[in-house]
């Protein structure tokens, strides 16, 4: 008999068992583990996952749905296919462990002949089964539902925080709980183990007494699991019916959403513990009371086959591609789409099953010599085609196309510069106005848009009468050209033009980015599907979209009418319109600029910067839609705009994301100008601001004038060399702080004739977001900052709580409110969230006060400094 190790020895041998069995998973599991990383980057660390997230729980009920279909789906397979793996590897010397052969599981045709390869396990070899490989494997499942979980929690936060809601204490609740289905798991495999073995822990054989008495515990074993297994699956079902059915956005319908997913991850749980055994559960349940269970479990027993387990993968894998395919033909052709949740969770069901579908295949052609088969021909020869595709698109002179955008003949029938300026000069009001807007996705556009018609609505269509130029980034720049074709459509109307702003805001724009982004345009990457072929890219369909909602149009193409012709037309239907400037950032550090007005000397206007509206010796110019969208193309998400022979250009917030710039050159330029338009008038600038740090930096600097310090004391968190690089290099408020710095201290020194008026969405904001606009902790020094500060953002965020939700909601009452955030899809609360705003005291000052600059038609000295800040 061998000596028995002390307990010390057995911890250590235990420690390097965990340590081997650890380093195994992550080999097997690698390409698992990258995908659960991914969907936990896209779904928390981007921001209209929120949005879309809250969607889904106000509207797209058949969306959340598909939704919790696809994760237990992925916690399924992720969990699945790294066994494959970690026999191929032979990790653990388990590479002889299997042995395989061919079923054909379906008897209706066409599937007659659709194989399915299932092993059998080889006890003629030295492999030992690793129990925590095996745990560790399984934990993957339980991995995409606690990222799940965490995203459910991230995006009912921003209203939980401030309702009296004990949100801190079920979070820690909540994250505690999430460790008990992981050790339920190990506790009762190990039971399983224990009891069906053969022998002692020290080698000794049982007697059979003592397996006849393991043999009873363990069918009770398997009676209470069963039971328990029925319970959890029918209240799973239960809820998810309750939540689809009655479940809302409100702190009840976040217990309701959060209970469900719960369950469901004991439902995973159970089912991986019971699956190889239902027949042996089912035995044990002839109890009359227990039909019911035995009912269950006698529907779910085909499963206990491997075959049958494996053609559940293929069943995602089918509803994966309805829905991807329907969604493509969707994006195409201008059909409704669904939340974009379900449409990310379907691509990377999608991919993963494709890729480790075939490196199973690969493995058990080589275990089974299948190499002369006419299936791995094909897929050799497949994978063959695909390489020699590659290697054309990428090293042989072929251009790509994919992104390219249309040019068109230049009419020359375009307003001049001299035209427009004296349409200026003749103007007899005191004031002129220039109107910038900040990039800010969906967002953005539709406050840059409803801003705009409620000033317009104030001042009886004065506005834009009296304003030179509008000039954007991204999404600001988006809502002015927008507002452009809306005022050539309906002029003045503004109760018509609210009603197609909102018929804007709710399409669903991020769903069809996600489709093409990880579907068509991606494969449009490749020759010959990278030259015209009669598809566009994502940003086309998109502006297809706008299209339609601007003009009340069916057409499935954008129009062919030139950036300027388009203005035109705007500039026209009442006599004036200010000019446009769209921005875009070119890959060589200069902007690209499209100005609606021909001018005479084009970068003593704009410096540094290249005429995109005047291509190939003014012959050729870009049509207005497809000029727009390059505006609003923001890394990843939105390709680079292809104008040929001019290179490529991204979105205008790469430079400046707030639009100020344009203005600025057009201003100087005029005030510079022999011809003196501006002549003694007043100059205001309209920033319309979206972004929520900036409103955050507005709110500090409130504090410090109202508190009448100079800096508030904080300890900032170190931060790595890589990390405070990207944040710099990312952040795009560095050239829009200093131009707001630059107008100001102008505004200050003219004595009345620049104003300044800064039009922000206000946005409720914690202690905890201070200090992570600070990136540090506040510290109280020689003044009680930490609690005047509290006070002070209560007091401030009770004036937005006061217009945005209703007193004593009761707990089921849902939210009609929710912060917008960066995103390209808002949520029905997200757009009552806009409206309602409109009617903050600080915005209605500003209004006001812009109001009485264009009625008195006379220069005011700024009295109030808030207004402008």
């Amino acid at each position: 008999m061998p000596e028995k190790k002390s307990r010390i020895s057995r911890f250590i041998d235990g420690v390097n068992h965990l340590i081997r069995s650890f380093k195994n998973f992550v080999k097997a599991s690698f390409l698992s583990l990258v995908i659960i990383l991914i969907i936990l980057l896209l779904l928390t660390q981007m921001d209209q996952a929120f949005t879309m997230m809250v969607d889904l729980v106000e509207n797209t009920k058949f969306s959340l749905f598909l939704a919790f279909l696809f994760i237990n789906g992925l916690a399924i397979v992720l969990s699945h296919f790294p066994i494959y793996t970690y026999y191929a590897a032979d990790l653990n010397n388990s590479g002889n462990y299997t042995n395989w052969k061919k079923v054909f599981p379906l008897t209706i045709w066409p599937f007659k002949r659709f194989p399915v390869f299932v092993f059998t396990t080889n006890k003629d070899t030295d492999y030992t089964p690793d129990n925590w490989a095996n745990y560790l494997r399984y934990s993957i499942g339980l991995l995409i539902h606690i990222v799940w979980i965490h995203f459910i929690i991230s995006s009912f936060a921003p209203n939980l925080i401030f309702e009296n809601f004990p949100l801190l204490p079920v979070k820690i609740i909540i994250y505690t709980l999430l460790i008990v289905p992981f050790i339920l798991y190990i506790i009762q495999k190990e039971k399983f183990t224990s009891l069906t073995a053969t022998e002692t822990k020290d080698g000794i054989p049982l007697t059979e007494d003592q397996k006849r008495v393991n043999g009873a515990k363990l069918n009770r074993l398997y009676k209470k699991l069963g039971v328990w297994y029925f319970v959890i699956a029918i209240s799973s079902g239960l809820l998810l019916f309750l939540m689809l059915f009655i479940g809302n956005f409100s702190p009840g319908g976040f217990i309701l959403i959060l209970l469900t997913s719960y369950l469901f991850v004991f439902n995973y749980v159970f089912f991986r513990l019971l699956r190889t055994r239902l027949s042996q559960v089912s035995s044990t349940l002839q109890h009359s009371l227990l039909a019911p269970v035995r009912f269950f479990f006698r529907r779910i027993h085909f499963l206990q086959k491997s075959e049958n387990y494996i053609l559940l993968f293929n069943v995602h894998f089918i509803i994966s591609i309805i829905l991807l395919v329907y969604s493509t033909l969707a994006s195409i052709n201008g059909w409704s789409l669904s939340n974009g949740i379900p449409i990310l969770l379907a691509f990377f069901y999608f991919y993963y099953f494709i890729i480790a579908s075939l490196g199973k295949y690969f493995f058990v052609t080589k275990k089974m010599n299948l190499f002369g088969t006419r299936k791995y021909r094909i897929l050799f020869g497949s994978a063959t085609v695909i390489v020699i595709l590659l290697f054309i698109t990428n090293c042989a002179n072929v251009e790509v196309r994919t992104h390219e955008l249309d040019l068109v003949e230049n009419t020359k029938t375009e307003v001049l510069e001299s035209q427009f300026l004296d349409s200026v000069a003749a103007k007899n009001d005191n004031t002129l106005f220039f109107i910038a807007s900040h990039g800010g996705g969906l967002k953005a556009n539709v406050w840059t848009l409803n801003v705009l018609n409620r000033l317009q609505q104030r001042t009886e269509g004065k506005l834009l009468n009296q304003t030179i130029a509008m000039s954007g980034a991204s999404g600001g720049s988006l809502g002015l050209a927008l507002y452009t074709g809306l005022y050539k459509e309906n002029g003045i109307d503004t109760l018509l033009i609210k009603q197609q702003i909102d018929k804007i805001a709710q399409e669903n724009y991020t769903s069809l980015d996600l489709t093409l982004t990880f579907g068509l345009d991606s494969y449009r990457k490749i020759w010959p599907l990278s030259q015209r072929i009669g598809l566009r890219d994502r940003p086309y369909y998109a502006m297809v979209k706008y299209q339609k909602n601007v003009e009340n149009t069916s057409e499935k193409t954008l129009s062919e009418t030139s950036f300027r012709d388009y203005w035109k037309e705007a500039f026209q239907s009442t006599g004036y319109f200010p000019s446009l400037i769209m921005n875009t950032a070119g890959t060589t550090g200069s902007r690209g600029i499209l100005w609606s007005v021909k001018p005479n000397k084009f970068n003593a206007i704009f410096p540094y910067s290249k005429n995109l509206a005047d291509l190939y010796d003014d012959t050729k110019t870009i049509p207005f839609y497809q000029a727009v969208s390059t505006t609003n193309r923001f890394p990843v998400f939105s390709p680079a705009a292809k104008i040929p022979g001019y290179g490529h250009y991204i979105d205008a917030g790469a430079i400046d994301n707030s639009g100020l710039l344009g203005c600025l050159d057009l201003h100087i330029y005029l005030l510079n100008d022999s011809r003196k338009v501006l002549g003694d008038k007043q100059v205001a600038y309209v920033e319309i601001i979206n972004s929520k740090s900036l409103y955050v930096n507005y709110l500090i600097n409130k504090f410090k004038e109202e508190q009448q310090i100079d800096h508030i004391l904080k300890n900032e968190n170190e931060s790595d060399n890589i990390v405070v690089d990207l944040k710099t290099g990312l952040n795009l408020d560095k050239i829009p702080g200093y131009l707001s710095d630059y107008i100001t201290n102008w505004e200050n020194t003219q004595n009345g004739k620049i104003r300044y008026f800064k039009i922000f969405m206000p946005h409720k904001v914690s202690f905890e977001d201070v200090e992570a606009f600070f990136d540090g902790k506040i510290e109280n020094g020689d003044n009680n900052v930490v609690s005047d500060l509290k006070a002070f953002l209560d007091k401030k965020n009770n004036e937005i709580l006061n217009l945005t939700e209703a007193p004593n909601k009761s707990f089921f009452d849902p939210w009609e409110f929710y912060e917008p955030t960066l995103s390209r899809h808002l949520s029905k609360s997200s757009l009552n969230y806009i409206d309602h705003i409109l009617k903050h005291p600080l915005l209605d000052e500003q209004f006001l006060e812009i109001e009485k600059l264009i009625n008195t038609k006379r220069i005011e000295k700024n009295e109030n400094p808030e207004m402008a800040f």
